[in-house]
């Protein structure tokens, strides 16, 4: 028995909280001027040197479009590890299509549920196997294999918003679920001809990311620090966008990527501003919000266009449906012959049971 000891009923964290607290608003509160360039979401090619946003970049107050007659496209993916063994997965992923007009969807089509096996090595080749067959070269090895599932999702969504390009017609909307800039395991020879495409078409391509990495200063998050200003400035009640990239159309000539960078409110009485990537086919920035903000009335998902939200009911890999893919795989591998103690060691996560 040990002696001396005292028992602590309730642990006192109070003083480490408020020191996490104080020194997080710091952070947030910081007022440099730079946006920087992460290589997981990008806002210029990998070379470039962070960008300069001044407090006096222009913050545009926005109208809205109903844009009677204009059909847009809504491209999306959803993935899931189903198990993972540490050195073999098994994941699921699938990429899905809806058309919207004057309010209504008028069509949807939706990939049919990609159940894959994979070990490390096999990770490897069908992350190369994905590019050669989008006609891309691999650049770099995947870092993190069990990523593989996010990077085959993408590569499908990036198909599906290319065959939506070619579809569309002059004057309609493409929107995808994301950047629309390539990341660090999508080559810029798979993204950038779907750009070219959108241009040449006169289609405008459009990403929304739901959760930005942005950074304005040195940490503080781009989209709270934009929101605050632009509240500030034009009112909590406003739409607005900010232009975070140069204009493509500007003196020094067009960027090495045409899409350019956007923050974005699209409802006044949205709780949420998004980055917004647009490649614009014939409508200008103002042209082109306005009929993103007559998309996202909706008030099931205020202030985020509606045709991104039903295609994410589409193809987004719920709970049950889960819980559904991982019963059936536990019942495959029992008629397999594996030994159900090797299959419940296989399929059980021993941090789930430490944590419960």
């Amino acid at each position: 028995m040990f002696e001396g000891g005292e028992t602590l009923l309730v642990e006192d964290y109070a003083e480490r909280v408020q020191g996490c607290a104080q020194y997080l608003t710091r952070l947030l509160t910081d007022q440099g001027t730079r946006v920087d360039n992460p290589v997981d979401e990008p806002v210029a090619p990998e070379e470039s040197a962070p960008l300069e946003l001044a407090t006096d970049c222009a913050i545009v107050e926005l109208d809205v479009d109903p844009a009677p007659g204009v059909t847009a496209a809504a491209v999306d993916g959803g993935s899931a590890c189903l198990l993972n063994g540490r050195s073999f997965w098994a994941i699921a992923y699938r990429a899905g299509t809806i058309w919207h007009r004057d309010r209504v969807t008028v069509f949807e089509d939706r990939d049919p549920l990609v159940l894959e096996a994979l070990t490390q090595s096999d990770a490897k080749g069908r992350y190369a196997q994905a590019l050669a067959d989008a006609g891309v070269v691999r650049e770099r090895e995947l870092a993190d294999l069990s990523g593989v599932v996010d990077v085959l999702r993408e590569l499908a969504e990036w198909r599906r918003a290319r065959e939506a390009v070619e579809r569309a017609a002059p004057g309609e909307l493409v929107l995808v679920d994301g950047s629309l800039h390539p990341g660090a395991f999508l080559p810029a020879s798979l993204v950038v001809p779907v750009h070219e495409l959108a241009l040449a078409r006169g289609v405008d391509l459009v990403g929304v990311t739901k959760a930005s990495k942005l950074r304005w200063g040195r940490y503080a998050p781009l989209v709270l620090r934009v929101r605050r200003r632009a509240e500030a400035e034009v009112g909590p009640d406003a739409r607005w966008y900010l232009r975070v990239t140069q204009d493509p159309d500007g003196p020094t000539g067009p960027p090495a990527w045409r899409s350019e960078v956007y923050v974005a409110r699209l409802a006044s009485r949205g709780a949420y501003a998004f980055r917004v990537d647009a490649v614009r086919g014939h409508r200008s920035p103002q042209e082109l919000f306005a009929v993103l903000a007559g998309l996202s009335d909706d008030p099931a998902f205020l202030g985020y266009p509606y045709p991104l939200a039903r295609v994410h009911q589409l193809v987004s890999l719920p709970g049950h449906l889960l819980a559904d893919l991982r019963r059936d795989l536990r019942a495959a591998f029992l008629r397999e012959g594996l030994p159900s103690d090797d299959v419940d060691l296989v399929m059980r996560d021993f941090h789930l049971t430490l944590n419960a």
